[in-house]
């Protein structure tokens, strides 16, 4: 059975019983997050209307991990949600329409050396959801990107863990971790 449910008529919905955040929880539910982002205008609205603006609230209740590692440690995803509540800035790049976002400037440390690294996110599809993966580069050395030559790929877990726990801890990011990945 497919819903129809316009902006109007989730206006007219009386506040109290049921309320608006029922209705979403109750359409997410029936018919599914990704519809009902699609029909409400996107995931923020749903998580706004839903559940007050709580994004642990709805990673509980939608059983979506908002900040989650890979099971072999080596990438870090974050939600759309998350990102935008964030607020990062827009990446400047040649990849514009793909909209990646900056995350800044971390370290690693390799043989007692420290090197800089960017830290950027690349936008991805996950179970019809909007992640973003962590990627970056130090020097021609880094992972995510297309151009870093495989010799080059920052593959040892050790080097990404520091830098992800560094992002981890700037943002805040442990609180958003305790929901299981349905991945």
């Amino acid at each position: 059975m497919r819903y129809i449910i316009t902006e109007q008529q989730l206006n007219d919905i009386p506040e109290g019983e049921p309320s608006k955040g029922k209705t979403v929880r109750k359409l997410v539910q029936d018919i599914g997050l990704t519809e009902v982002a699609e029909i409400m205008g996107g995931i923020d609205r749903v998580i706004e209307l839903g559940y007050n603006g709580d994004l642990i609230k709805f990673s509980e209740d939608t059983t979506t991990p908002i900040a989650y590692m890979s099971m072999d440690k080596l990438n870090l995803y974050l939600h759309e949600a998350l990102v935008n509540e964030l607020g990062l800035d827009n990446l400047n790049s040649f990849n514009s329409f793909s909209n990646p976002k900056t995350l800044g400037k971390f370290r690693y440390t390799e043989n007692g050396i420290q090197y800089a690294f960017t830290a950027n996110l690349l936008p991805a599809k996950l179970h019809n959801q909007t992640y973003y993966r962590v990627v970056g580069s130090s020097g021609d050395s880094g992972f995510g990107y297309d151009y870093i030559t495989k010799r080059n790929t920052l593959e040892v877990k050790r080097y990404r863990q520091q830098i992800f726990k560094q992002i981890i801890d700037k943002y805040d990011l442990s609180k958003y971790m305790t929901v299981k990945t349905f991945y």
